[in-house]
């Protein structure tokens, strides 16, 4: 596979049937594992620790960062729609200075830290996940929301900040999963 903003081989670990378009741009491609049937749509941009289980989907225009001392881990079934932003990192703009020339000693205390999507959540179009969230599995968001905590399981989200709207049926999308690895392996 080709692709003109990294080298693919340099990734961490990279799955079986993984498409990832020719305008995604990894920072860091020795920090990122992709499991298998992953999809990273172009205009991507990818800059900080990055696990990808089997079966994620990011969508395009998609802004995965924080640096090399944040984290972000998707699971099986995760989906970002397009224009996501995931901020696993972010300076404190109270006080210091900001920006990737700045070194440490003129910043003030940044938060840095994770975000984990678990097992079959979507975060919806235009959303924004701030460091440190959690989506417990089968978590949703609707568009155009703003994430920060803990998100509970099968449940669906909106909003500024994201606030609960309702719940999703986590037997059946269950029983589509078994349904779908069963025709599909």
């Amino acid at each position: 596979m080709d692709n003109l903003f990294f080298d693919i081989g340099k990734l961490k670990k990279c799955g079986n049937n993984v498409i990832i378009g020719k305008t995604v741009r990894i920072r860091y491609p020795e920090l990122v594992e992709i499991g298998d049937n992953v999809i990273i749509d172009d205009f991507t941009y990818i800059s900080t620790e990055l696990r990808l289980h089997s079966y994620v989907h990011i969508s395009a225009g998609c802004k995965l960062i924080g640096g090399k001392l944040s984290m972000i881990e998707m699971y099986d079934f995760a989906t970002l729609s397009p224009n996501v932003v995931l901020v696993a990192g972010s300076d404190d703009y109270r006080s210091g200075m900001a920006g990737p020339f700045v070194s440490m000693e003129y910043k003030a205390q940044a938060e840095i830290g994770s975000i984990f999507i678990n097992k079959h959540c979507i975060v919806g179009a235009g959303s924004v996940v701030l460091p440190n969230s959690i989506l417990e599995e089968g978590s949703a968001v609707g568009a155009l929301s703003l994430v920060k905590g803990i998100l509970e399981r099968y449940t669906l989200y909106a909003g500024v900040p994201a606030r609960i709207i309702g719940q999703r049926d986590e037997q059946e999308i269950d029983r589509l999963e078994k349904e779908f690895l069963h025709d599909h392996i």
